[in-house]
């Protein structure tokens, strides 16, 4: 009988903090860039807008046409998923 091993992704990605706009595009793009295995938890209409948009450049010019409350809410919503990831993954 085989015995199964501990099979938990671990990950060495850190996102970006962000105090402004433009910080949190970066921040967003970065993640983006990087599309870790978490990001598949956001859901949000913005989101799945700017996500499908597959280009960096287009994603960026997105991101600076919307509204400072916009873009502080898709940050807020992809950071709440990376703790979310962190606490699982620091569980086992």
């Amino acid at each position: 009988m085989k015995t199964l091993k501990n099979t938990t992704m671990k990950t060495t990605y850190k996102m970006k903090e962000a105090t402004n706009k433009k910080e949190a595009i970066i921040s967003i793009l970065d993640v983006m860039t990087e599309n870790p295995v978490w990001l598949n938890k956001c859901s949000s209409q913005i989101f799945a807008v700017v996500y499908n948009l597959h280009n960096t450049e287009k994603r960026q010019e997105w991101l600076k046409l919307m509204d400072f409350a916009e873009v502080r809410d898709l940050f807020i919503e992809i950071k709440k998923e990376y703790y979310n990831a962190i606490d699982w993954n620091n569980k086992f």
